[in-house]
């Protein structure tokens, strides 16, 4: 709701103050620099340093120093002269925010914008917000309040007699924000008082984010600590905004919560596989915690913790599910990302390996070596041997009877079927000679077998093999080409690479920048595990026992691939040595993808890659994080190509709101107010505020630091600490979590383009959000967003 701003009225005076600099701005802006800042003509300076350079050449050594010390800081200011031309104020959006402040006797206004200019004689001082040490006043003190600062050697002291900010876009006054009110102008040019709805507010929102239990940690000194985790659940786990507040967030018994829905997944039969596509905010990873539980408690012996395993695609994930599982009675399953359970069983099982990854694997060897098409690949080699062992065999002495041996092992793996007939020749009624023989033969067929560096080597290196496979998959012949040339480069020590067998490049990328000879790619363990499973018959050590569990709970499946997926699910035991069924929880949701390298199109393919096509997939058609409002956004910016059929059904809460800024100072300013307000309004609040890069986030945190926002944390490498406060994060880290209050910046056109990616990611960083949802844009905002929020 708003009311136009009436003649003669407080708010009058302030919009017309504010029109009546700001086309005071723009006029002095419009001539362009001064007469006192072209003084010191560039001209003068070029004539000066041609002087030095002459006079360098004619100068005595010990004269040199100074002349050149000289010369240095002639260049260096002729530098700063010329790049000031090249980079004048911005004219559309000059200043974001307005200040007056009071010296002792002396009164100045000051603007803040992304750039300095000063001209003391047109009354006109605009300091950049990034470093200019008066701007700090701005973001640290409020209109009334007196101020004393000491930054970079000056001591700046007085009152701030006014503080507002500001929006100018396109050479336009659109917004006036101050303590007296908000003012917005419409396309007509009128103004209006907002009121309601229409001024911005986080509020009303502590608590509706679902947190896990705390879990008591014993100190150094033996007393109890808790920690506090957060992720979605299902049922009414958020405490809604109008509700009590408890400090603490613990979760209630959420087993009481769950619906019929879940319930019926839950209490799937013990052995077979779950399959769970649920939306955002759906309650799929409880309902796969819960599996994990029941199963526990119905069947302790089979399905004791410490024989599940629990993949997640994150530290932050893995952290909450070790501290929910406790909470539901199950202590001591396994939790952890696939990459580090991938490495570390690749290490356990060829002891040998480099636990060194290489860095910089390029994008076109990356999706050959995460896609499906290769465990065909593998499967075929492996035949291959199998029957070239089966050949040597028939060519021994005694090779009816031997053969007789190996048949009767036919259901066994390559290694453990060669051990068998290796172990039967001492009773197979063979000559001395004749057993000495075939002993010598199998023991080197089983060594060759064994070797699964060498398989891994001829299979990543045989381009007709791997093309005859990814012919049919819509993979460029030129991507198997790159990566068999850079597998060559890991296979081969560096003394053996040269120009005429090893590759040049992969990618237009030089291999002689970082030798990779020995080191694998991330990439490589599930193709390593999947080949000893095929080779040993499972996940075993030359001399070791299997690694296997009773049940496989797999969180966030769409980001898997198919190879990954296939060798968790070999990884588990069936039921009985009479049955195939597993017990296996796959929970994920296709438009929350995040991983585009891994050929996933789907859970019916993965499915049938991974040879279980008659699993049914069962959908969750709840919402219990975000409101009707978010999964609204998130289902338009997703697209109808994207989106699931039907929508998830939403409770209805705030409506999702974009605020428009010309610059990321001004919109720094902006939230630098509201967080303050928000967390001491509600400090148990959790709030995001998420980018799309690393480096814009580090851009955020730095701005809101230095306007003293409190509880303020710059997360990196998915370190969340799960306690009240604001985290400031890129979107790609916060898949599976949420907060109370999500803020969206730099939603811009350049940052979020019409890609399918793009996509995805907005879609999971929207509905991040339990209560509210603000967006925040610095130029023109993303077509992802519907037009209805864009237009201003």
């Amino acid at each position: 709701m708003s009311e136009l701003v009436k003649e003669g009225t407080e708010s009058a005076r302030i919009v017309n103050e504010e029109e009546s600099l700001h086309q005071q701005v723009q006029e002095r802006v419009r001539h362009g620099a001064k007469a006192k800042e072209d003084v010191l003509m560039t001209s003068d300076l070029d004539r000066d340093l041609i002087t030095l350079r002459d006079a360098i050449g004619e100068a005595k050594p010990e004269d040199l120093a100074p002349l050149v010390e000289q010369m240095t800081r002639l260049a260096a200011l002729r530098g700063r002269l010329g790049k000031g031309k090249d980079l004048p104020i911005d004219i559309e959006s000059p200043y974001f925010a307005h200040m007056v402040i009071k010296e002792g006797k002396k009164t100045r206004d000051v603007l803040i914008g992304k750039r300095g200019f000063i001209d003391r004689d047109s009354n006109v001082q605009i300091v950049d917000w990034r470093n200019a040490p008066i701007s700090q006043v701005y973001y640290r003190y409020d209109e009334g309040d007196d101020y004393d600062e000491f930054v970079g050697g000056l001591e700046l002291s007085g009152e701030v007699t006014l503080k507002r900010n500001l929006s100018i876009q396109k050479s336009t006054l659109r917004r006036i924000g101050s303590p007296q009110g908000t003012f917005i102008r419409d396309k007509q040019g009128d103004w209006h008082v907002a009121s309601g709805s229409a001024a911005p507010v986080l509020q009303g929102g502590s608590g509706t984010a679902a947190r896990a239990p705390k879990m008591p940690t014993v100190s150094k000194h033996g007393s109890k600590k808790s920690g506090q985790g957060e992720r979605e659940a299902s049922g009414t786990l958020g405490v809604h905004g109008d509700g009590p507040q408890r400090a603490d967030k613990h979760l209630p018994e959420i087993a009481a919560l769950i619906d019929r829905e879940q319930f019926d997944l839950i209490s799937q039969p013990e052995s077979g596989m779950v399959v769970i596509q649920g939306g955002a905010g759906s309650g799929k990873t409880t309902v796969a915690l819960h599996r994990v539980a029941f199963l526990n408690f119905a069947d302790k012996q089979r399905f004791a913790a410490n024989r599940m395993l629990f993949v997640v695609p994150s530290k932050a994930l893995a952290r909450y599910v070790e501290g929910v599982l406790p909470s539901l009675g199950v202590r001591g399953v396994a939790v952890v990302r696939y990459a580090d359970w991938a490495s570390r069983t690749r290490r356990r099982v060829l002891p040998n390996t480099e636990g060194k990854y290489n860095v910089d694997t390029p994008d076109t060897v990356t999706r050959v070596k995460k896609h499906a098409a290769l465990l065909a690949v593998l499967d075929e080699y492996v035949r291959e041997q199998v029957q070239e062992a089966e050949d040597e065999l028939a060519e021994l002495p005694n090779a009816e009877r031997i053969l007789e041996r190996w048949n009767e092992h036919k259901g066994k793996a390559l290694v453990p079927r060669l051990r068998q007939v290796y172990k039967s020749l001492r009773t197979a009624g063979m000559s001395t000679e004749a057993r000495f023989a075939a002993e010598s033969r199998i023991k080197n067929l089983g060594k060759r077998a064994n070797d699964v560096i060498e398989d891994w080597a001829a299979v990543m290196t045989d381009e007709p093999r791997l093309w005859k496979h990814f012919e049919a998959t819509g993979v460029k012949q030129a991507a198997v080409q790159a990566t068999v040339r850079w597998c060559l480069a890991q296979e081969l020590e560096s003394s053996e690479v040269d120009e005429d067998v090893a590759p040049t490049d992969v990618d237009g990328r030089s291999l002689d920048e970082d030798s990779r000879a020995g080191l694998f790619d991330e990439q490589d363990d599930p193709i390593l595990l999947r080949l000893v499973q095929l080779k040993r018959g499972g996940l075993t050590g030359k001399d070791s026992s299997a690694i296997n569990y009773s049940h496989v709970a797999i969180d966030e499946a769409q980001d898997r691939s198919a190879i990954e997926v296939k060798v968790l699910l070999e990884a588990v035991e069936s039921a009985d040595e009479h049955s195939r069924d597993k017990s296996v929880t796959i929970a994920g949701d296709t438009a929350q993808r995040l991983v585009f390298d891994n050929s996933f199109n789907g859970w019916e393919e993965l499915l049938e890659q991974t040879g279980n096509s008659s699993v049914v997939v069962s959908p969750l058609k709840l919402s219990y994080r975000s409101t009707a409002e978010v999964m609204a956004l998130a289902r338009e910016v997703l697209g109808p190509k994207l989106a699931a059929p039907q929508p998830l059904v939403a409770r209805s809460g705030a409506p999702v709101e974009l605020h428009q800024f010309g610059d990321v100072g001004e919109a720094v300013a902006f939230l630098a107010e509201v967080l303050r307000e928000l967390v001491g309004r509600e400090p148990s609040a959790s709030v995001a505020l998420l980018t799309r890069y690393p480096e814009q986030a580090e851009m955020y945190y730095s701005g809101l630091r230095r306007a003293e926002v409190p509880k303020l944390r710059l997360i990196e490498n998915d370190d969340f600490s799960f306690e009240p406060g604001i985290d400031v994060t890129d979107a790609s880290q916060v898949k599976g979590l949420e907060f109370d209050y999500v803020i969206m910046v730099d939603v811009n056109e350049a940052t979020y383009p019409e890609t399918d990616e793009c996509r995805h990611l907005m879609h999971i960083a929207v509905t991040r959000a339990a209560y509210q949802l603000w967006l925040v844009s610095t130029s023109e905002p993303s077509r992802l967003l519907p037009e209805s929020l864009r237009d201003f």
